[in-house]
Formats: C-alpha cells, sequence, structure tokens
C-alpha cells in the first residue's frame, strides 16, 4: 500500500500525524524544543540535535511522554 509509512518522532520515538512530520518532532515535544531553544537563544535543528543525544531527556520522554 503506497502512503501508509509512519513517521516517528526524532525525540520520543511516538508516532506523527501527517501535519507534524516536517520537522520530525510530534506536538509536544516540538513545543518544548521550542521553548528551550528560546530560551538557550541556539537554532531549534542545535536544541533537537542536544536534546537528542541527552540522557535525562531520553529517559524522562519513555517514562512520561
Amino acid at each position: 500500500m503506497a502512503g501508509t509509512e509512519t513517521t516517528n518522532c526524532r525525540l520520543c520515538g511516538a508516532p506523527l500525524d501527517q501535519d507534524e512530520t516536517r520537522r520530525a518532532l510530534c506536538g509536544v515535544c516540538d513545543e518544548y524544543a521550542q521553548v528551550v531553544a528560546l530560551q538557550s537563544n541556539k537554532a531549534m535543528e542545535r536544541i533537537v540535535g542536544e536534546l537528542q543525544n541527552g540522557p535525562t531527556f531520553r529517559a524522562a520522554s519513555r517514562r512520561f511522554h
């Protein structure tokens, strides 16, 4: 079947809706990354990379999100 591929969030692994595929982040992770980027005055993609590699975020996202 064409078009049935599921894309997952880069941070938490949750399945994404069609409108969330641009950044490959679910709504919760996207909003969190935006807040962190604004607070730290860093680029969004840099923050996402830092969050992806951060053990604290990965552990929290598995338990709470």
